[in-house]
C-alpha cells in the first residue's frame, strides 16, 4: 500500500489521562528506527491499518500491539476522520480517529519491539499550544524501551510525523481535552 500509494484505512487512537495531580495530558509514540514512514518520529499514541473485512473492536487490537493497552468494548470516543495524503511515500490513507482515556503511568505499557522505541506524556495544554503555534517547545516526560525510569524531554513540532503540520494534532487534542472532561466532542473530518 505504501509503495503504490493504494487508499487504505488506519486507525489512529488518541491517548490522554489524568495524573495524580488531575492535570490533564496526553501520550505520543516514538515510532521505531525501523519504520518504512517516519521513523524515530513521535506520533499519536497508536495508529495501525485495518484489516479487511475488520470492525472497530478488531482494529482496537492494535493499542494492545503497540503499547500494551487492552481497550474495553466501548471505551473508544469517535473524534472524527481525516484523509492524509502521504508526502514522503505515497502513503494515502483514511484514518478513523478515537479518543480512549487511560489514566496509566507510562512505565505500565508494554512497548512492541518493531513498532515503537517509546512513549512520551506532555500536558495536553501544553502539547496544544505546540500545535497551534504559540509555543515553540513542550515539556514532559519520556520512557523509552528498556529504560526503568522517566526523564525530562522537550519537544518541537518537527519532532513529529507529517501529521503535524496540517491542523489535525490541534483538532483532535481538543476532542481529547472534550472527552477527558467528560463530553462527547462534535467529530470532525479534515480533507
Amino acid at each position: 500500500m505504501h509503495r503504490d500509494g493504494d487508499w487504505h484505512t488506519a486507525l489512529h487512537i488518541w491517548v490522554g489521562g489524568l495524573d495524580e495531580r488531575g492535570c490533564a495530558f496526553v501520550l505520543f509514540q516514538r515510532r521505531s528506527a525501523t519504520k518504512d514512514t517516519w521513523p524515530g518520529a513521535l506520533d499519536v499514541a497508536v495508529g495501525g491499518h485495518v484489516r479487511s473485512g475488520e470492525t472497530l473492536a478488531d482494529t482496537a487490537r492494535e493499542a494492545e500491539e503497540e503499547i500494551g493497552l487492552a481497550v474495553p468494548a466501548g471505551s473508544l470516543v469517535r473524534l472524527g476522520r481525516r484523509f492524509a495524503r502521504g508526502t514522503t511515500l505515497p502513503d494515502n490513507e483514511l484514518q478513523e480517529v478515537f479518543g480512549l482515556r487511560s489514566d496509566l503511568p507510562l512505565e505500565a505499557y508494554r512497548l512492541h519491539p518493531d513498532e515503537v522505541d517509546g512513549l512520551i506524556r506532555l500536558p495536553l495544554d501544553d502539547a496544544l499550544a505546540l500545535f497551534e503555534g504559540r509555543a515553540a517547545t513542550a515539556r514532559g516526560v519520556s520512557l523509552s524501551r528498556g529504560d526503568t525510569a522517566h526523564r525530562p524531554v522537550a519537544v518541537a513540532v518537527d519532532d513529529f510525523a507529517a501529521a503535524a503540520r496540517d491542523g489535525y494534532p490541534a483538532r483532535a487534542l481538543r476532542a481529547v481535552g472534550e472527552v477527558l472532561a467528560g463530553r462527547v466532542p462534535e467529530p470532525f473530518e479534515l480533507r
